[in-house]
């Protein structure tokens, strides 16, 4: 009696695998994704908070303007200057148009995502 697997044994499990690999990896591509997405999202907004926290106490735009000043003010945890999101993004801000600063979220999204977790994705409340 011989000891071991007979090839047409180990294709079957390496045609098993590759299956499991084809239905598994798209979904968790898709999450990775959706994942950094809302982070990067989060931090724009964080930025934002930020800045208006800073202006709000200090009355003084020039002293609440890049990320440098929001850190050594407690306003963000870390400077983030030069940081970049998971798709190699900068964050940045600008002057906004009412005389203000804000996160620069354009070169982030062309358009700002919807990031909140509908039923139909599964995991919210169906109403049933």
């Amino acid at each position: 009696m011989k000891k071991g697997f007979s090839l047409v044994e180990l294709l079957v499990v390496l045609i098993i695998i590759g299956v499991l690999v084809t239905l598994i990896l798209p979904n968790t591509l898709k999450a990775i994704r959706s994942a950094n997405l809302k982070e990067t999202a989060a931090t724009l907004r964080t930025i934002d908070t930020s800045l208006q926290l800073c202006y709000a106490e200090k009355r003084d735009w020039t002293v609440c303007n890049s990320f440098v000043q929001l850190a050594a003010g407690n306003y963000l945890e870390r400077d983030l200057t030069g940081v970049t999101d998971a798709f190699g993004v900068m964050y940045d801000v600008e002057a906004g148009p009412d005389g203000g600063w804000r996160s620069i979220k354009t070169s982030h999204f062309t358009a700002w995502p919807d990031i909140t977790h509908h039923a139909s994705e599964g995991g919210g409340n169906s109403g049933t």
